[in-house]
């Protein structure tokens, strides 16, 4: 009988220190992934990183860009420059810090109105010079009114939109008539 209390009670015993030991074991700090930086958006199964996260965010984000809608990849643009690019709903971000210009937005204007009118937007006839209330600009030789000069300067400007490459005209988009 006194046998089988000394084991009930070393059993006991060791039973409360496996506890003790395992409720240590639990409270002791643990070795913790580096937290990732990606932003991901369910929408369109796509995220958002490093500096081209930095630049959406800081940008305009989802208001300027809209969703992700590739993974960032190398992608030869206009023949000239090869490097991380990723698209948006929007616009085309690439990031040219490799060559010390930090992330720009892609030149997109320029590229559909080839693509629309199968040609270049320097063919057009240019202003013949600044309109009142009107920002001229000597780069291309238009002017950028209202209400697209307070929505240009308001977000980002000549970074982020770049110089104005058509006068203001009415166009058709998808059946309906706008400026």
């Amino acid at each position: 009988m006194v046998f089988n209390t000394f084991f009930r009670r070393a059993r006991r015993t060791l039973l409360l220190a496996a506890l003790v030991l395992a409720g240590l074991a639990a409270l002791a700090p643990q070795p913790s992934a580096a937290q990732s930086d990606q932003r991901c958006f369910p929408q369109t199964g796509f995220c958002i990183s490093g500096a081209i996260r930095s630049y959406w965010e800081q940008n305009g984000g989802l208001e300027v860009f809209g969703y992700p809608i590739t993974s960032l990849r190398a992608e030869t643009i206009e023949g000239t420059w090869t490097g991380p690019t990723q698209w948006f709903e929007r616009d085309r971000i690439e990031d040219h810090s490799a060559e010390g210009q930090g992330i720009l937005a892609g030149r997109l204007g320029a590229l559909r109105f080839s693509q629309i009118y199968g040609s270049d937007w320097q063919q057009l006839p240019a202003d013949p010079s600044a309109t009142p209330g009107c920002q001229f600009f000597r780069e291309t030789q238009f002017n950028l009114c209202e209400p697209f000069l307070s929505y240009w300067q308001r977000n980002g400007g000549l970074p982020r939109f770049g110089y104005p490459i058509t006068r203001q005209r009415q166009e058709t988009v998808e059946g309906s008539e706008y400026t």
